[in-house]
């Protein structure tokens, strides 16, 4: 996975090789293709493990605290935590929310409750879209 992260010349690859283990075990944990995770903290964080939204979400996976049991300052200090709730709160979206349908999971990760019925996120599905995209990037290069 790290050489198919490097390849697909993801700025920060050393930062996502140094966390990939995590990725891996969280991705068990929570019954999630480590691709997946991988390009939704792409899409998120860019694998800046510092970074934190103008919303105020926090870390690699850009957590909302205030819907978490951690802070923000936890989020960003430690990319373990982030990492694994972040795919906590995925696997949260694409199987319980979902219903297992990746697309309609990823958009409420992004927008919340939006993403079914008549007032369809297009700013989550566009996010969806992107996360898919990249994952199948990491995908191709996986199999080289």
């Amino acid at each position: 996975m790290c050489a198919a992260v490097v390849y697909s010349s993801f700025p920060r690859s050393d930062v996502a090789c140094k966390h990939m283990n995590t990725v891996v075990k969280a991705s068990e944990k929570y019954n999630l293709e480590p691709s997946l995770l991988v390009a939704m903290i792409r899409v998120e964080s860019n694998w800046k493990t510092t970074a934190v939204s103008h919303s105020k979400a926090c870390g690699l996976t850009q957590v909302l605290a205030k819907y978490s049991q951690y802070n923000c300052r936890t989020l960003v200090k430690n990319p373990t935590v982030s990492i694994m709730e972040g795919a906590k709160k995925l696997h949260y979206w694409i199987y319980k929310y979902g219903r297992g349908n990746k697309k309609v999971g990823l958009c409420g990760y992004n927008t919340g409750f939006r993403c079914k019925g008549k007032s369809k996120s297009k700013r989550g599905f566009f996010y969806a879209k992107r996360v898919l995209h990249h994952q199948m990037t990491l995908n191709e290069k996986i199999i080289l």
